[in-house]
């Protein structure tokens, strides 16, 4: 719901609350009255001023007292039989002569009383009050409206600019870090290739320079899609993953090599697609390895499995490792921007980027571990809807041409 909804119903819903709160008791008084006239007047047996609307019948012995004024059809001689008979009081409220009477009977001592009272004025004044509130209802809701407009936009322009600003510095700034640092990464590479006429220290430097400027780089492209991702929805397509898991751990191999580690990749016959990004998923896959390779020591595994389930609806992607793990109570917390991980190591920014990754594609991603038994998380992705026949023949041919 806007802002701006919000504060009119807010608004509304207060004058509301607060007229039916007042009608409620303008009600009660009325209806205090009413019961004080009808018992004074039964009391003194008198009705007093004719025009008051309340009327007084006496029932002494055979006969019954009736003033010449009386409304047709009162007294209510039955009434006043059967207080005479059994006694106690009797309340009625009759409806005739177009408007509705309040009677009440009772009995004190030979004599039976029977006092009515017109409600007309009583009934009108609370139409007045209703009238009143609903034109009340009315009008602040026609001046909640463009104030509310108002003040929302008075509230929201200057956090819309503010994140737009601030959307449009990430991209600029990662734009402008990013020429100077893809020399910096080509420069240490092209160092590292004459690394074997340098001394081991050197050399060890030179790699940890080379991967530093890697993992910067990773840090800017998550930056970038960060912000790509909330500035609109790009154009998606079929894919499947099955093949992008693949390219990856063929282009990690050599960093898998480096580190002593071995990845397999489970996949079934069927084809695993989804609609989305390519680069977006991809890189899904990527953090999820890269936080697999840097969280699993030497001679760890790590395994990728992907399978169609819940009856072809969900393409489910899986990253295990045998690495350190981490707190169950802490699973929450893995995906919160630079959380911490077994020692000095953290997730950064990439598992919170994979997982706006994934729910914008409509998924769910959840981790599972424990301290020194590895880590394993699931990605959970609408699958793709299946394609007809002839479409799928169209394709086949369109990529031989191609």
């Amino acid at each position: 719901m806007s802002v701006a909804a919000s504060l009119v119903f807010g608004i509304c819903g207060t004058f509301l609350l607060v007229g039916v709160l007042i009608l409620l008791a303008a009600g009660h008084r009325q209806d205090s009255a009413v019961d004080r006239s009808l018992g004074h007047a039964l009391r003194r047996g008198n009705a007093g001023h004719a025009q008051s609307g309340l009327w007084l019948f006496v029932l002494p012995g055979e006969g019954c007292g009736a003033p010449a004024d009386a409304p047709a059809g009162f007294p209510r001689r039955g009434s006043m039989q059967t207080v005479a008979t059994y006694g106690g009081t009797l309340e009625e409220i009759v409806s005739g002569n177009g408007t509705v009477y309040r009677v009440r009977t009772e009995r004190f001592g030979t004599e039976v009383r029977q006092a009515v009272l017109d409600e007309r004025r009583q009934r009108q004044d609370r139409r007045r009050w209703v009238a009143g509130l609903t034109g009340g209802a009315l009008a602040t809701l026609i001046v909640a409206v463009p104030v509310s407009a108002a003040a929302a936009r008075r509230a929201i322009d200057p956090v819309a600019a503010l994140l737009a600003l601030r959307r449009r510095f990430v991209t600029d700034a990662s734009h402008e870090l990013r020429a100077p640092l893809t020399r910096l990464h080509t420069r240490s590479q092209l160092m590292l290739r004459g690394a074997d006429d340098l001394s081991e220290p050197i050399a060890s430097e030179l790699r940890r320079l080379a991967a530093s400027t890697r993992e910067l780089g990773e840090v800017l492209d998550d930056v970038l899609r960060a912000a790509r991702l909330r500035s609109g929805v790009p154009e998606r397509e079929r894919i499947d993953l099955a093949p992008v898991a693949a390219e990856l751990l063929a282009a990690e191999a050599g960093r898998l090599a480096e580190r002593g580690l071995s990845a397999v990749l489970w996949t079934g016959a069927e084809q695993h697609q989804v609609l989305g990004v390519r680069t977006a998923l991809r890189r899904v896959l990527s953090a999820l390895v890269d936080n697999a390779i840097g969280h699993t020591p030497a001679g760890g595994r790590i395994t990728i499995r992907i399978a169609t389930v819940d009856d072809g609806r969900t393409v489910e992607l899986t990253v295990r490792d045998t690495g350190v793990g981490f707190d169950p109570a802490r699973h929450p917390e893995v995906f919160d921007r630079f959380a911490r991980g077994a020692g000095s190591r953290g997730y950064g920014i990439g598992l919170a980027l994979t997982r706006e990754v994934v729910e914008s594609h409509g998924g769910t991603i959840t981790a599972a571990g424990r301290p020194g038994r590895g880590a394993h998380f699931t990605v959970r992705l609408p699958a793709a809807p299946p394609v007809s026949d002839a479409s799928a023949r169209r394709n086949q041919c369109c990529v031989r041409a191609l």
